[in-house]
């Protein structure tokens, strides 16, 4: 068990890149060196990590740490995977709302928000490329992006929607099962820490796609819905749930702590992490079969293609409070050229928006 939380604890920490670099050190690491599993059973279990709502890459090291410990071995790894990038954005939150009105700290932000702009719409980019490949895809990418964006349509409603349109887009003999994604209520109970565990565990259980996939789904609710946050807090929280080590999503612990503070972060964290861990340590052994199911991918490839059509939405609701002025669209279109043509590493590239910030900031004086 000391290999297993040695390991995780180490690409918790410089993990940086986000889930393919986590992928990739997990393969190099665990399979070809260590040989902890088999090629063959490392692709097994990221094809079903990738037909499972959640972070993949989280999921899949609580595969790894299950592969090698069993089930204690999976809870380990996923625990010291997610542990770092938790106080990492903890300790942001904290300096954040006590500091944030700090000039320099400002400044900082002025760039970092107009970089993830640029960080959203390269995976954008590079997500719809790949998972977009027909007319039908474009179909439903216009269907979910106009429903998000123009009509404000329940995200997860969009997604079980797109869903269903792949399998008549995709499936020969389209067959429809009843899916268990709107079987869940909206909850509605009365204390703040038990909304942020319902909301958080809901976001944990029904999004595909990997951490910029909770984008749109977290800003509808947090800040147009509840109310909880203020757009230009949310795209701080993007801003460190990027730039820390770990699992994107960590930026659940940052909204948590806005809400309620420390215990408030712990929460949403351990909210959005639970499924994951039920999924992979107790379904997982009974979902392969999915993967082989004709239907599914079907009904996968709607969702992919409406999910593409989510994050645009996102997008463009987070541009007015992040592009505030020439200076803010000159940094995000250079921070778009190097993440895309020149493959800037992510963490220089905020870095380096963060210290333009600072300067433009000084220069303008505003």
């Amino acid at each position: 068990m000391k290999e297993i939380i040695s390991y995780f604890i180490k690409i918790g920490l410089l993990g940086f890149g986000g889930p393919m670099a986590h992928i990739a050190m997990m393969d190099d690491e665990l399979v070809e060196k260590r040989k902890w599993i088999s090629k063959e059973e490392f692709l097994e279990g990221l094809a079903i990590c990738n037909i499972l709502p959640g972070p993949a890459s989280t999921q899949l090291g609580i595969y790894m740490g299950y592969m090698r410990g069993g089930i204690l071995g999976g809870i380990l790894a996923g625990i010291a995977f997610i542990f770092p990038a938790f106080v990492i954005i903890t300790l942001l939150s904290f300096l954040y709302f006590n500091y944030g009105a700090i000039p320099q700290v400002k400044g900082i932000l002025y760039g970092v928000n107009a970089v993830v702009i640029a960080l959203i719409s390269t995976s954008l980019y590079k997500m719809g490329k790949k998972s977009i490949t027909d007319l039908k895809g474009i179909i439903i990418f216009i269907f979910s992006a106009t429903a998000v964006y123009l009509l404000k349509a329940n995200i997860v409603i969009v997604l079980v929607i797109g869903g269903i349109l792949g399998i008549f887009a995709y499936y020969k003999r389209p067959k429809i099962k009843k899916t268990y994604m709107l079987a869940f209520p909206l909850f509605t109970f009365d204390t703040i820490l038990i909304k942020l565990f319902t909301f958080f565990i809901k976001v944990g259980s029904f999004i595909y796609g990997g951490g910029l996939v909770i984008i749109p789904f977290i800003e509808q609710e947090v800040v147009e819905r509840l109310g909880w946050m203020t757009q230009q807090e949310f795209l701080t929280g993007i801003s460190f749930g990027e730039i820390t080590p770990g699992p994107v999503i960590i930026t659940s612990a940052f909204i948590g702590y806005k809400v309620f503070g420390v215990l408030g972060a712990f929460v949403s964290a351990f909210a959005i992490f639970l499924p994951s861990f039920v999924f992979i340590l107790l379904a997982a052994p009974y979902l392969k079969k999915l993967t082989n199911l004709t239907w599914m991918k079907a009904f996968l490839k709607g969702i992919n293609a409406a999910v593409i059509g989510t994050i645009l939405a996102a997008v463009l609701t987070l541009i007015p409070n992040a592009l505030v002025d020439a200076w803010t669209i000159l940094i995000a279109i250079g921070g778009f050229i190097a993440l895309w043509k020149y493959k800037l590493n992510l963490f220089y590239c905020v870095g380096g928006a963060g210290l333009l910030g600072v300067l433009i900031s000084n220069f303008t004086g505003f």
